[in-house]
């Protein structure tokens, strides 16, 4: 019977219990087909919040209950959503208004958000390894989508909403750190250590923060190149060079083959503003441009603008290159050592006191003088037998050094060094021994030396979590002097005949600075990031100092001449004060608006500029954005040069009272794109107009003479527009990209050409550049560039006649032209005549370069590298000139035939290989 009780009392509950599990599993089945179809897909443009919720409640089947005044006054908005949850919609569509949802079955409520406390998260961004500062790191709120990047001393900070986050960093080449931060109610400080992805066992290198980042700022015609790029472009000698690699970008012109010259979208070279550490620099060049004065050991990165110009910028009208150098490792010390066929280099670097003071020091200097000495002596054992002998030395170096020191987390104290010398000495003498009867001896010697001396001393402090400030004092000095010696003896002197002269013409230019600068970070929101400071530079010019000595001396007399033929010194002061907002407006839309005010006082003439900047983007998808910007920049000094080449006789000069500030006014637009986060592309146009640019009168030069430098300039105006596509691939084994510019630059002097245009110099139409690097495994490494580019223009007489000269006119020796005005006299046999300016173009140039770099571990992580490089592979002679020449054609009146003017081109630099070696320790 108790049997039979149980069996039924149990039959009951154990249905009971397969019907509560039955509804349960229906329940469960229920709610997961809801959350199965609770994803939403839309893409609304400039539309209300309410449409925006009405299109979801379509597709979710929820329905929202609020308030009918609740959405009213706020503005229209641009939303899209791919299969996202109806959480993940709401959560994006109400973070930057004050709505709160919570959601019960079907239904959602809204209502206004509580008045929520915001926080700060602040810190620095830095080499877990080196404790090095990273630049334009990327910091990122994943929940908000709120996002901010490093300054140039690795600071960062992030206003949001307090409560849990979860905030991730990335940079280019190291791994990403994300820090989980629950309900947090108060400001913190939050020091990202990341740690490099890229070493030597490594094959593929990876990255996360680049890949959008084109396409997310604000800011256009710009390129953030770092160390590792630099020293993997092929180049001449083996010696990495930031101006090479800028070379191969969109709208940088190279000018001519071999140099390190800079024509950024139509501008003159001297229109370009290099920084070190903040600090600028007046001479770029060694060797007349072969070499550039950065030293690829010295350099962390280097941010390059040619578009868009921030408002923390000023000075220069075309591109503006901010170097920075490396801060030295504070944990370790390493170094490394090079050996290439002209030139070494050494790097040191390691904590003076760990964790708190650290050093870097970079040694380079050539050794052609070493090179050139054996040489030079075979040569003048061969010529010895005549009574001559030559003389030759080039040497130049580099010195870069950096301390930095840090009192604490939120103070910091660094001084940059740079020093660089060139010195190029030449000569000669012919002689006869004293026992001949007839002694002679005629020396020639030229001494020409030119260098940078540059200091930085700076204190960077962090007022608070929101506000970042530096200042610093900057020295910058650039000297030249140019020294010719003639000496002529002949005779004895106790004979009547006896005669000795000496010459001697002395050349110096130079300018040196003195300065102060501030500037500051200001992040009050997430959406804004402002930034304020000013500067004051006193300049000293010294564009022109020449003397001429001279003294004869016979049996009878001696006579001593001495005379300043030129002797110009200017002081002047430069000040300028700037204030900058990268603005998020909406998700879609950010701006960057600034204005930079510029002051320039010299000769009791002051000038003012108001200078406004603007950048906008609009972020049209995720991957594809639009981008517009405006830049109005001034120019107070100028670089005088008479030759196609840089050379250090080049004079950096004032404007004056009579010549005015150059001024530039551009102009772009273009769409950015990131495509499977590898590749980026671009397509930007420009117009751009130049107005007092100064050009030398016809038959003026910078030759000493006893016209002022002032007289010998004109003033006209310039132009330059075009488009450059560029695309290029950051992570995976093959890296690199392609760039194209289709560009045109003019000129026009209303004394020069008749008054009429004629194109620019480096007025090259087309420009292609083909740059890849290839990780062929984790111990070599295979890169290449190609480059072409349409030819230069050059001013020839493509016309000429014969005309006899008139017996009685007294024609000089030499005779000045007027290209475009008169014709040029260059032989009253043989009359030129030149019809514009820069009327011929040259062939074009192209070239390609190849490397392979061999990777040899050694023991305790020390590093042997191979470098192999061949420069002008296929040994294309392309011009470095064009000068005009005779040539031999038949003539039936003789049999020698006859002479005809005919052109020939110069091209100095064949295939060059070349091989170095470096040793990491």
């Amino acid at each position: 019977m108790e049997k039979v009780f149980q069996g039924r009392l149990f039959a009951p509950v154990a249905l009971a219990a397969m019907m509560m599990i039955l509804i349960l599993s229906g329940l469960q089945a229920q709610t997961n087909r809801v959350d199965e179809i609770r994803k939403v897909t839309l893409n609304r443009q400039k539309v209300s919040v309410r449409e925006v919720l009405d299109e979801i409640q379509q597709q979710v089947g929820v329905s929202f209950s609020y308030e009918s005044s609740l959405l009213d006054g706020f503005p229209k908005v641009t939303f899209r959503a791919n299969d996202e949850t109806l959480e993940d919609c709401l959560g994006r569509l109400f973070v930057h208004l004050p709505i709160a949802y919570s959601m019960t079955g079907k239904i959602v409520v809204l209502k206004y958000k509580p008045r929520q406390v915001q926080v700060t998260v602040s810190g620095f961004v830095r080499d877990k390894r080196s404790a090095e500062s990273l630049i334009g790191a990327s910091v990122y709120e994943v929940n908000s989508r709120a996002g901010t990047a490093s300054n140039n001393f690795g600071f960062f900070s992030l206003t949001l909403p307090a409560g849990k986050m979860k905030i991730q960093a990335s940079y280019i080449g190291y791994g990403t750190q994300v820090y989980d931060l629950k309900e947090l109610n108060r400001d913190t400080i939050l020091a990202i250590d990341l740690t490099p992805t890229a070493s030597l066992q490594e094959v593929v290198v990876t990255g996360t923060s680049g890949s959008k980042q084109s396409v997310l700022s604000t800011q256009m015609g710009a390129l953030e190149i770092n160390r590792k790029t630099i020293n993997e472009m092929p180049v001449m000698f083996g010696e990495a060079d930031i101006i090479k690699t800028l070379q191969l970008t969109p709208g940088v012109m190279a000018g001519t083959e071999g140099t390190a010259g800079m024509y950024v979208r139509g501008g003159n070279v001297d229109e370009n503003l290099f920084l070190i550490d903040g600090n600028p620099v007046y001479q770029i060049n060694h060797i007349g441009g072969l070499f550039s004065a950065f030293n690829g050991e010295a350099i962390s990165g280097i941010d390059f603008f040619k578009a868009g110009f921030p408002a923390r910028y000023g000075g220069r009208l075309s591109s503006v290159a901010d170097v920075h150098t490396r801060e030295g490792n504070m944990r370790e010390y390493h170094g490394s050592a090079t050996i290439g066929l002209i030139s070494g280099n050494l790097n040191l670097e390691g904590p003076i006191i760990k964790d708190r003071t650290s050093f870097n020091i970079a040694l380079r200097r050539t050794w052609l003088d070493v090179l050139t000495a054996p040489a030079i002596g075979i040569t003048n054992r061969i010529i010895k037998k005549d009574g001559s002998k030559v003389r030759g030395r080039y040497a130049f170096h580099d010195l870069n050094l950096k301390i930095n020191h840090s009192f604490n987390d939120r103070s910091r104290l660094y001084l940059s060094v740079y020093n660089g010398n060139d010195v190029l000495k030449g000569g000669g003498s012919e002689f006869s021994t004293p026992d001949e009867e007839d002694y002679y001896k005629d020396d020639t010697d030229i001494n020409l030396r030119w260098g940078n001396l540059m200091a930085t001393a700076g204190w960077t402090y962090v007022f608070n979590n929101q506000l970042f400030g530096k200042v610093s004092g900057v020295f910058t000095r650039y000297h030249s002097k140019l020294k010719h010696l003639e000496n002529k003896l002949s005779g004895d002197e106790e004979s009547e005949d006896y005669y000795n002269t000496f010459n001697e013409t002395s050349t110096q230019t130079g300018i040196m600075d003195v300065g102060l600068r501030t500037s500051f970070d200001y992040l009050p929101l997430a959406s804004h990031h402002v930034r304020f400071g000013g500067d004051y530079l006193l300049h000293r010019f010294r564009p022109e100092y020449n003397r001429a000595a001279s003294s004869e001396t016979n049996v009878s007399d001696t006579t001593n001449i001495g005379k300043v033929l030129a002797d110009d010194l200017f002081w002047a002061h430069e000040a300028g004060i700037f204030a900058e907002d990268d603005w998020c407006l909406s998700p879609a839309v950010k701006l960057n608006a600034g204005l930079r005010i510029s002051l320039f006082n010299v000769q009791s003439k002051t000038y003012i500029d108001w200078e406004p900047r603007a950048s906008l983007r609009w972020l049209i998808k995720n991957n594809l954005s639009f981008k517009a910007s405006y830049a109005w920049m001034t120019q107070y000094v100028h670089l005088i040069s008479n030759s196609f080449i840089s050379l250090p006789t080049d004079a950096w000069m004032p404007v004056t009272s009579k010549l005015k500030p150059l001024e530039s006014d551009q102009m772009s637009a273009g769409f950015y794109y990131a495509l499977n986060k590898e590749y980026n592309f671009s397509l930007e146009g420009y117009y751009k107009r130049m107005n007092n640019l100064l050009e030398y009168r016809d038959g003026q030069s910078f030759a000493p003479s006893y016209v002022n430098w002032e007289k010998k300039m004109t003033i006209g105006k310039g132009r330059s527009y075009g488009t450059e596509f560029m695309v290029s691939k950051e992570t995976g084994r093959l890296t690199g990209w392609i760039g194209y510019t289709l560009s045109w630059s003019d000129r026009k002097f209303p004394e020069l050409n008749r008054g009429e245009r004629y194109p620019a110099r480096y007025d090259n139409r087309h420009k292609l550049n083909i740059v890849g690097v290839y990780k062929l495994s984790h111990k070599v490494e295979l890169s290449a560039a190609w480059t072409y580019a349409s030819g230069n223009h050059a001013t020839l007489s493509l016309e000429n006649y014969d005309q006899a000269a008139p017996p009685e006119l007294d024609l000089p020796s030499d005779n000045n032209y007027d290209p475009g005005s008169h014709d040029y006299v260059t032989d009253w046999g043989n009359i030129d005549y030149y019809d514009i300016r820069n009327n011929y173009q040259l062939p074009a140039y192209h070239r390609l370069d190849l490397a392979i770099k061999i990777f040899r571990p050694k023991k305790s992580g020390r590093l042997g590298i191979w470098t192999v490089s061949i420069y002008n592979v296929y040994s294309r002679m392309n011009p470095f000139m064009i000068y005009k020449s005779e040539r031999k054609v038949p003539d039936p009146d003789s049999s020698w035939g006859k002479s005809v003017p005919a052109f020939k081109q110069l091209g100095i630099i064949p295939v060059v290989p070349s091989i170095s070696y470096t040793y990491k320790f």
